[in-house]
């Protein structure tokens, strides 16, 4: 594995020894366990985003219809 030296404070350095499972963990190892940790695994998809889009623009252009419309023509 290639490694590169990076900067970090004294402070983030104490931080993440905080943040290890085991004291032989890497810091590399650190990182990517947080980092990882904030991906949200529901994340919305493209296709979830043009759709909310689309229905944005229907809202805006009043292309929209009331609740109740809905439940009186179904008879609920």
């Amino acid at each position: 594995m290639e490694s590169i030296p990076i900067r970090i404070r004294k402070e983030t350095k104490e931080s993440l020894t905080k943040f290890r499972s085991h004291p032989r963990e890497t810091y590399d190892e650190v990182i990517t366990r947080l980092m990882e940790s904030q991906v949200d695994s529901c994340m919305v998809s493209e296709e979830t985003l043009l759709a909310i889009e689309e229905g944005l623009a229907d809202i805006r252009s009043r292309k929209t219809r009331e609740l109740n419309e809905f439940c009186d023509a179904s008879g609920i």
